[in-house]
């Protein structure tokens, strides 16, 4: 632990994993009020939470987390939202030796990648439900689930997108219409660019092409939905997400996720869901 109430976590800990689950509000009682010997983190993916630590409250708002720490007294300080959804996970830092690689992980954090974050627990919970949670792979993802709400200690990179107000219209244009059937030439068309120019000006931002920035957003998209949308098929989220050939979509998120989409609602469908 460092100043604030702040974690000081390096990449090259040991970490051992417990358990996981998702807590689904039933609409009344709080979280209850309790001591244990390892440390929490929670994720709130809808509504909101209220906790206490020690003589501290908090207010956890969708998209963010809250780090508990052993061996403090914890509980609900208000009872749950109606709405509330929250995954959490236990565990234990068993080497904190600094190296080269140091998070900090504060308090309360605003998750820039919600989606990541979400997958990294729904992994670990599919997995621990179907008895296959190999004790290594699970350190890992708790790892991944820190850095998700941590920050690195030093400065931060600027990102190369930052630096180009067009690569950002074109990121908002991608992000507002990936729905759609567009392309890189109508992009260009109704932003009134030449299409290779708008092509070159943000490869050179972002790393990859504008047609790749637009798969990612719509297979990202399409992971959402096959958590959250049970009773759409294949097809019809192919469709919501913009793609006109389900075959096509099939293959792109198989190139992207390693899965097909079919493996991927499979695995995220196994999670275990707790309501109190």
């Amino acid at each position: 632990m460092t100043e604030s109430g702040t974690l000081r976590f390096d990449l090259t800990s040991a970490v051992e994993a417990y358990n996981s689950g998702l807590f689904v509000s039933p609409g009344y009682g709080t979280h209850a009020t309790r001591v244990i010997d390892s440390y929490e983190l929670i994720f709130v993916t809808q509504g909101f939470l209220d906790m206490f630590e020690g003589e501290m409250n908090y207010h956890l708002e969708c998209n963010q987390t809250l780090l508990l720490y052993p061996g403090r007294r914890h509980g609900g300080s208000a009872p749950f939202a109606p709405d509330a959804n929250f995954y959490w996970v236990h565990f234990q830092i068993l080497d904190r030796v600094p190296g080269d690689s140091p998070i900090r992980i504060p308090k309360i954090a605003t998750v820039s990648d919600p989606e990541f974050l979400t997958e990294l627990f729904c992994r670990f919970i599919s997995d621990q439900e179907s008895g296959t949670l190999d004790p290594l792979i699970a350190a890992h993802l708790v790892t991944l689930m820190l850095c998700e709400a941590g920050e690195p200690v030093g400065p931060i990179p600027v990102s190369p997108q930052q630096g180009s107000s067009l690569a950002g219209l074109i990121q908002t244009y991608i992000d507002e219409n990936y729905r759609r059937p567009i392309t890189t030439s109508s992009i260009a068309r109704d932003l009134l660019y030449n299409s290779d120019y708008l092509e070159r000006v943000y490869r050179r931002h972002a790393g990859i092409s504008i047609l790749d920035a637009l798969h990612l957003k719509r297979i990202a998209s399409a992971r959402a939905l096959l958590r959250s949308e049970g009773r759409k098929n294949i097809n019809e989220i192919a469709f919501a997400c913009g793609y006109t050939d389900p075959g096509y979509f099939r293959r792109m998120f198989k190139r992207l996720t390693g899965l097909t989409p079919k493996q991927f609602r499979s695995l995220y469908s196994r999670t275990h869901i707790n309501t109190h």
